[in-house]
């Protein structure tokens, strides 16, 4: 590819992610499809990680009410608890809090419900996620639907995993890839006529990642720095799992939301959307049908609901293979 190719590319790609950012402000930006074009669930298992707040609980509300047996992978299981029977009573958790049904309402919908499972699942942690795999295969003899979708952002320096690797890296990646490894056989397992789906939810954020998407030497903790890091991060607010560069719950910790939420809160509509509105692109990548789910597998869809663009030089196959291999290594190293 010649220079000023290449230069085109990376210039599409910030047009593109700054129009598919998905900020409401962005009037040219809005839903097109919504949770009522979601097909019958019945029958379909599914397994979210953080599932009990922010898109992540959107995305459980959503299959729960289309009947599907939607298993909630979260790392406190007594929010974890709560999240289950919100979506029980048909809860849902907006920008300013949670809202239930009426119970007319409720008996108008006629919906099928499903059923909601909760799992320990703590991705800091390897020998936790060998713990919510080897539960979860027995307990259930097929995965339809596997939402890698909880994540940290914002994480101090300092701050590692249980196995020495940073915060960030080790959640996002590290424990989400250990996570798809062991359940691949049964992912795999599925009938050709309806394959298994396994959906990555990213942010616009990767645009700051170094060249090639990862540095292995900077995401491993030094010998020579003998804190733990495990004491800062069970204080750090900002170690609340999050969802989507869409609404993640951490946007919530920032000060420059908490002063308009506080001052201009009407403002507040512009930057952030509801958890509903960010699990639209998951939830659609997830029950689109077949034929036209194809033209999605492998892609990086932006609001909403649109094929976009990641940053050019990701797209290396070569590249992928190291960081897939050698994400492999780190985990079967744990087992």
């Amino acid at each position: 590819m010649s220079f000023w190719s290449n230069v085109w590319l990376w210039i599409r790609f910030q047009i593109n992610a700054i129009l598919h950012s998905g900020f409401p402000c962005f009037f040219w930006v809005r839903p097109t499809w919504s949770v009522d074009k979601i097909p019958d669930q019945e029958g379909k298992v599914v397994l979210i990680t953080g599932g009990n707040s922010g898109t992540g609980y959107a995305t459980a509300l959503a299959l729960y009410n289309a009947g599907a047996t939607v298993y909630l992978a979260c790392r406190d299981l007594t929010r974890a608890k709560e999240a289950a029977e919100d979506i029980k009573k048909g809860g849902e958790r907006g920008i300013w809090g949670v809202t239930y049904p009426s119970e007319e309402l409720d008996k108008a919908g006629g919906n099928k419900k499903g059923r909601v499972e909760i799992i320990k699942l703590d991705l800091t942690d390897l020998a936790s996620v060998e713990k919510c795999a080897e539960e979860f295969l027995n307990k259930e003899k097929k995965l339809d639907l596997l939402f890698a979708n909880a994540g940290v952002m914002a994480t101090q320096e300092g701050q590692y995993t249980k196995q020495g690797y940073t915060l960030q890296f080790g959640t996002n990646v590290l424990g989400h890839h250990r996570l798809i490894t062991l359940l691949l056989p049964l992912l795999l397992s599925s009938p050709p006529s309806c394959p298994s789906r396994v959906i990555l939810t990213s942010s616009v954020g990767h645009l700051t990642a170094p060249k090639g998407g990862v540095n292995f030497k900077s995401v491993v903790r030094d010998p020579s720095d003998t804190g733990s890091g495990r004491g800062k991060y069970e204080l750090d607010k900002w170690t609340e799992y999050g969802q989507s560069v869409v609404a993640t719950n951490l946007a919530n910790h920032l000060p420059l939301v908490d002063f308009i939420a506080e001052r201009v809160p009407w403002l507040r509509h512009l930057f952030a959307r509801d958890p509903s509105t960010g699990a639209l692109n998951q939830l659609y990548a997830a029950t689109l049908p077949l034929p036209d789910a194809w033209f999605l597998n492998g892609e990086y869809v932006v609001p909403y609901n649109t094929v976009g663009m990641c940053r050019p030089d990701l797209w290396n196959k070569k590249r992928i293979e190291e960081v897939w291999n050698w994400c492999d290594e780190q985990g079967k190293k744990f087992a």
